[in-house]
């Protein structure tokens, strides 16, 4: 059974990572050119590492890279897909 607390997490973690991903993506895009979609994709997947590693560092050591990555990766992929939701993407007038 899931716990309340662990959904709570993963909703937490996906809120963090849409975010942090929203704006490592647009750095990401003023810099090179790349496109939206892909910068989304490259920014949540850079900060599922780096929020798992924050995650730890602020638990003492009680908690383990891993298992906080997995979270991290999960609500990372729950992040992309409320991005990719709300994007404004080019429609085609075909």
């Amino acid at each position: 059974m899931i716990s309340p607390g662990f959904v709570a997490e993963i909703f937490g973690s996906a809120l963090i990572m849409a975010l942090t991903g929203a704006v490592l993506a647009w750095i990401l895009r003023k810099l090179t050119r790349v496109g939206l979609v892909p910068s989304y994709a490259l920014g949540v997947a850079v900060m599922t590492f780096v929020g798992a590693a924050l995650y730890v560092s602020g638990h003492d050591g009680t908690v383990d890279y891993l298992s906080a990555w997995t979270q991290y990766a999960i609500g990372g992929v729950i992040g992309f897909l409320i991005l990719y939701a709300t994007s404004r993407r080019s429609v085609s007038k075909t």
